[in-house]
């Protein structure tokens, strides 16, 4: 029997000269796609969830309590044992508390007289809603726990107070019987007409009894839109456990969460057909490569098994040139997907997950050679059953 180092040596040779560069070259992009998307895959889902926020907020949930629609009820709010255990809940990025109920206070500018309508806020409203700080600074946890007599405008607000966001900054306005300072100005695509209002510290509008006093909102961000549904299973029952809350009302953007959902499974869908087409393209072209192989080497054949050679050494070498070809590819695949990896990491600002990666190197070298073997195997043996006498007369 063929030593095995010369099998591969003989086999290696008969792949270069064979050039079969369009084999290789399809397995190892599908093996790039595979690594890819499997290491990367859930980072890019997060990424493309954090943009989807910024379309539409289908990330976020609202959470109402919706007592002063029932005549005769108690108005109640959320408790913060009930915020933090809310905020337990696994995949909650986070939770804004709100006051839902607003103040309007009439400003004078020049001749003007303009209406801006205060909502109370705490220090989690900004990222929550991925508003952006445009100029000043936001609020901070230390402006809620000592209800600050300051307050944030949106842009809208700030330009038809000031003309412009930075001239609002350090700004004084009259709320009724108070005096607060305008600390920063915010934007963002979802803030929508809050844009044209005001935000203050919601402890300060509960001490004024301002748009009802009371924290009745909250707003609760999933880490990523796969996660709200669960999310939005278990929030009745967290509230439930802490306190009385007969008329709990959570809001989402169902139908923008379905369609982004669809779109999801479609482009995913594709880009796993992508990858099998590219490997089963690949075992093909083994399979064909192998055959074409065997017909114009018919009397080499015949020649080996003329000089003693086994139906168990043609087969093998005939396999072990297969599998060369997939494992050449699986080879380049996964350097060329680590690379990709690695850039495709630094642009995310993420951490490479070693481990996911090594095993995914590890199935693309085994499933590499699951394809050599399963476009290889049955030319082989249609070599090795060759008659030694048709096979030295093949012309």
């Amino acid at each position: 029997m063929i030593a095995m180092s010369d099998l591969v040596r003989v086999s290696v040779r008969q792949v270069i000269r064979q050039r079969g560069l369009g084999v290789i070259f399809s397995i190892a992009l599908g093996i790039t796609a595979f690594i890819t998307l499997s290491v990367l895959g859930q980072e890019i889902r997060y990424n493309i969830g954090q943009d989807m926020v910024l379309m539409g907020g289908v990330n976020v949930v609202r959470v109402v309590m919706e007592d002063d629609q029932y005549p005769g009820q108690p108005q109640r709010e959320f408790y913060p044992e009930t915020i933090a255990a809310l905020r337990a809940i696994p995949k909650v990025g986070m939770v804004s508390t709100n006051i839902m109920g607003g103040a309007t206070f009439t400003q004078r500018v020049g001749e003007r007289s303009i209406a801006i309508n205060f909502i109370g806020i705490d220090e989690f409203f900004v990222p929550t809603q991925s508003a952006e700080i445009l100029a000043g600074r936001t609020l901070t946890a230390e402006d809620v726990r000592q209800r600050s007599r300051v307050c944030l405008l949106g842009r809208q607000a700030a330009q038809n107070l000031y003309g412009s966001e930075k001239a609002a900054v350090g700004k004084r306005l009259f709320l009724g019987n108070d005096i607060v300072e305008v600390v920063g100005v915010m934007g963002g695509v979802m803030l929508g007409s809050w844009g044209e209002g005001g935000f203050l510290p919601y402890t300060t509008m509960v001490d004024r009894n301002w748009g009802g006093g009371m924290a009745n909102r909250l707003f609760v961000r999933a880490i990523g839109w796969e996660d709200v549904a669960g999310i939005v299973q278990q929030i009745p029952d967290v509230v439930k456990e802490h306190q009385a809350a007969p008329y709990l009302v959570i809001q989402t953007q169902a139908e923008q969460l379905d369609r982004i959902k669809g779109t999801f499974i479609w482009v995913e869908a594709l880009l796993w057909m992508g990858i099998i087409a590219a490997l089963l393209l690949g075992g093909f072209g083994i399979w064909y490569g192998t055959f074409a192989s065997v017909r114009a080497r018919t009397r080499e054949v015949g020649l080996k098994k003329a000089m003693g050679g086994s139906d168990v050494d043609i087969m093998a070498q005939f396999l072990t040139e297969a599998l060369c070809k997939s494992v050449a590819g699986g080879l380049v695949g996964i350097g060329v997907g680590t690379a990709v990896v690695y850039i495709g990491a630094s642009m995310l600002g993420s951490t490479i997950p070693l481990g996911q990666l090594m095993l995914s190197s590890l199935g693309s070298i085994i499933f590499s050679g699951f394809i050599g073997v399963a476009g290889g195997i049955f030319p082989a043996v249609q070599a090795s059953r060759m008659d030694v006498v048709s096979a030295l007369r093949f012309e």
